[in-house]
């Protein structure tokens, strides 16, 4: 695991077009993010739902611009299903799109950055609260 990479929660990219300082900085510092479309997707939604569309989505235009795109695919949905099926038998859920994102984290061996702390329900998932 490569301490400078992270797959980023869209909690994490809220925080940094928020607040921007540390969160900005840390983000500054990763010779590689990753934003899985999943996120993408929630990022999006807020911005639509704002009171200031254009603006947040100019925001998610830019932030692209330096992030690696991460689809969802057959060995995604298998994660995903293992994610589910464990939470469940632990009656501990997590939002739907929260275990999509940690199937992709898992999928590709990558460190989910975040500041939700449901992630920590996830078995074998590497995650850092941020």
């Amino acid at each position: 695991m490569n301490d400078d990479i992270r797959l980023l929660d869209s909690s994490v990219v809220i925080r940094h077009f928020r607040q921007g300082g540390e969160i900005s900085s840390r983000l500054a510092a990763l010779s590689e993010r990753y934003l899985p479309s999943i996120a993408l997707g929630e990022l999006y939604d807020g911005a639509y739902r704002s009171a200031r569309p254009a603006k947040h989505l100019a925001q998610i235009d830019e932030f692209l611009g330096g992030v690696t795109l991460v689809n969802v695919d057959d060995e995604t949905a298998k994660y995903y299903a293992q994610i589910s099926a464990s939470l469940a038998a632990k009656g501990q859920p997590i939002p739907l799109n929260d275990m999509w994102i940690a199937a992709c984290a898992m999928h590709l061996g990558l460190t989910v950055a975040t500041t939700d702390a449901h992630y920590q329900r996830i078995d074998g998932l590497n995650h850092e609260m941020w």
